[in-house]
């Protein structure tokens, strides 16, 4: 019984050693600032959102992920991509394909892609953020947070 038990805390040991090991990567992963020369911003308003808040959203942005950095702004990224081998009938949207992203990466001199979806519900704000990069088709992380109006506009 004695060795059965060594055996079982050994296992547990070491799985909680690989957990812990690997977990704050993954945990963080969205909180390391990004690079604003490299990364371009896609932002998505539903009609929901105020008119006078994408200003303050934007700068929200830069201060959680660009340490108060402008980052480049993905004004193209919403366009439709007409692939020519396809003959117009299958058409991509966004940088939720990798092919697109590949394209307009290379358009605008970037590597990741950080799409930010903005809704509004009253006074809430919910905001979907998701890094993708130009290896893997699914995001890096993906988080949800909710936001406050700005005190000046209440």
């Amino acid at each position: 019984m004695n060795e059965y038990s060594a055996k079982r805390v050994k296992k547990t040991l070491l799985f909680n050693m690989i957990l812990f090991a690997v977990l704050p990567y993954s945990l963080f992963a969205e909180e390391q600032t990004l690079d604003h020369q490299t990364t371009a911003v896609r932002y998505v308003f539903t009609a929901s959102v105020e008119r006078e808040l994408h200003p303050w959203l934007q700068e929200e942005v830069a201060n959680t992920w660009f340490d108060s950095k402008i980052p480049k702004s993905c004004h193209i990224c919403d366009n439709v991509y007409r692939y020519p081998v396809d003959n117009g009938s299958v058409v991509t949207r966004g940088v939720q394909n990798l092919t697109n992203r590949k394209r307009l990466a290379a358009i605008l001199e970037v590597n990741d892609f950080l799409t930010v979806i903005v809704r509004q519900s009253g006074e809430a704000i919910s905001v979907e953020a998701a890094l993708h990069n130009l290896e893997q088709e699914e995001p890096l992380w993906a988080k949800v947070f909710e936001w406050s109006k700005p005190w000046a506009l209440w």
